[in-house]
């Protein structure tokens, strides 16, 4: 079988712009971690796109059963991208879902008739739109922020006893997320914003607590969670940035996996479509779990899971593929590893 395995950032996709050093990082680190567990399998011919400007990979030296299209222009990505669709039995595509970015390839994929191992496109669309996707979790009763759009505060505002965020609605991870320690912080800088900029930017109240992720692999009836993850993230000024997981790094008698496979299924249910490797995002208080972004694809912390469950994710994500829904012993051990950014 030929797969396709994209990584947007590290694709040579922003081959005519600066590429970004922290983003190209961690693109690297989970595509990286996906080739390495895909080349253990066998019958797997590997395809990837690969910017100029970044090292070559080992995998791909002296081998013939795999290809990497080292792209220096855009002419040349939009020739290989269109040649690997074409030529791939299936498509694992690792991309943010900024200006939807995720949604938009994933259904380029779907046009070419392609087995795309990953999420639907209405259920990324729906993630991405993070006022949207939080008001669909509101409906259906699963703890969320209260958020409103930038652009709308004078008439939605609301009085928080801790900071406030202000993000992306479209963002990726804590990407451009800002955060501030007072009503009138906040305000002067919205003062300071273009109108566009506004309406693309959502306000949270901050939630103290323990920052946690799942990593879920999804069928279109059953959930298998894979990590209970801690993650790093520290504050530089005004913005909060994330330094990396520790996986299957939280305590069970935080959260455990009973616990993460209902909120799970709540989510589900909630949003449609969901299929494959997904992360959420959460913050664990005193006295709930609250659910802060759903990544529809592929996380960071996907680079610790061979490690940390002693198995191949890649076999149950193809199992999954297969139609059968792979089973872990609820006492496999779950070693902590640590990634750090």
């Amino acid at each position: 079988m030929n797969l396709f395995v994209y990584e947007h950032i590290t694709s040579g996709a922003l081959i005519d712009q600066e590429l970004p050093a922290s983003l190209a990082h961690e693109g690297d680190e989970m595509l990286f971690a996906v080739l390495r567990d895909c080349d253990a399998l066998p019958n797997l011919q590997l395809s990837i796109l690969r910017d100029a400007r970044l090292t070559n990979l080992d995998i791909f030296d002296g081998e013939k059963h795999h290809h990497c299209h080292i792209i220096s222009d855009q002419t040349g990505f939009q020739q290989a991208w269109k040649q690997c669709l074409t030529n791939a039995d299936s498509v694992l595509i690792i991309a943010p879902e900024t200006d939807n970015t995720l949604a938009t390839l994933q259904q380029q994929a779907i046009d070419y008739n392609k087995v795309i191992l990953g999420c639907l496109p209405s259920a990324i669309s729906l993630s991405t739109n993070k006022l949207a996707c939080a008001q669909r979790l509101n409906a259906y009763n699963i703890p969320t922020p209260e958020s409103c759009l930038a652009s709308h505060w004078n008439q939605q505002k609301f009085e928080h006893l801790e900071a406030y965020i202000m993000k992306p609605i479209d963002g990726a991870g804590c990407l451009d997320t800002l955060i501030f320690d007072t009503l009138p912080e906040l305000e002067h800088h919205l003062s300071q914003q273009h109108s566009e900029a506004l309406q693309h930017s959502l306000i949270q109240p901050y939630i103290q607590g323990i920052p946690a992720s799942l990593s879920l692999l999804i069928s279109n009836d059953n959930i298998l969670v894979l990590g209970i993850n801690s993650q790093n993230i520290v504050r530089k000024d005004n913005n909060l940035i994330f330094k990396g997981c520790v996986v299957n790094g939280i305590d069970q008698v935080l959260f455990s996996l009973s616990d993460a496979s209902q909120l799970a299924s709540q989510i589900q249910q909630a949003i449609p479509g969901l299929w494959g490797f997904v992360g959420i995002d959460l913050i664990l208080t005193d006295t709930q779990v609250v659910v802060i972004d759903i990544n529809p694809r592929l996380t960071t912390s996907y680079v610790g899971l061979q490690q940390s469950l002693s198995l191949n994710p890649m076999t149950l994500l193809f199992s999954l593929n297969d139609g059968v829904m792979p089973i872990l012993d609820t006492t496999r051990q779950r070693k902590h590893v640590n990634i750090a950014l």
